[in-house]
């Protein structure tokens, strides 16, 4: 039964990991979250009860990271239903006995890092080639270049997945920030 719950944990890490990925790497946070989601993975049956601590930790955090604008309300309540779930398995599979404190050593679970697709929409194509005809260019410039059909929150996504890809590179905090190839 505990192997079920760290499939469980390992699919709501992975998506934790996608969504603080659009954290400044400055941000404390960030990488609290993720040290907290990695001692879920790595917890053995016996710590049936800091795991339950951990994730209750983990769900505080997402509220403050929402209350914060870090994260989208969609991707809060995502993530916050799914530690809901984890907890409630946690806590019916301690209640019912369920949890083997016998088990065998678990080996620790390292999270890789998944390649992006190569795949590139019609926007990131023309992000792509401003940015290598222009040079340095701010979110509001590259949105001036897709015409007024798309807004600079859009063009903002669309450079986070160039970003996390390694095709456009950034320099600069906030809205100082500018993006080159």
């Amino acid at each position: 039964m505990f192997d079920e719950l760290k499939q469980g944990a390992l699919k709501i890490t992975e998506a934790l990991y996608r969504t603080t990925d659009l954290f400044s790497d400055a941000e404390p946070l960030k990488w609290a979250l993720r040290k907290e989601a990695l001692d879920i993975l790595n917890a053995q049956p016996r710590d049936i009860l800091a795991l339950e601590a951990t994730v209750k930790n983990i769900l505080l955090k997402l509220e403050l990271a929402a209350c914060g604008t870090f994260i989208s309300k969609k991707n809060f309540d995502v993530l916050g239903r799914e530690y809901k779930t984890l907890l409630d398995k946690i806590l019916s599979d301690n209640s019912n006995g369920q949890v083997n404190i016998e088990a065998q050593p678990m080996i620790a679970i390292a999270l890789k890092a998944k390649t992006m697709p190569a795949y590139r929409s019609g926007r990131q194509e023309t992000l792509m080639s401003a940015l290598k005809e222009k040079g340095r260019l701010s979110v509001g410039d590259l949105a001036k270049a897709l015409g007024e059909l798309v807004s600079e929150k859009t063009v903002q996504r669309e450079l986070s997945t160039l970003v996390a890809r390694g095709a456009v590179k950034q320099e600069g905090n906030r809205r100082w920030r500018r993006y080159f190839v």
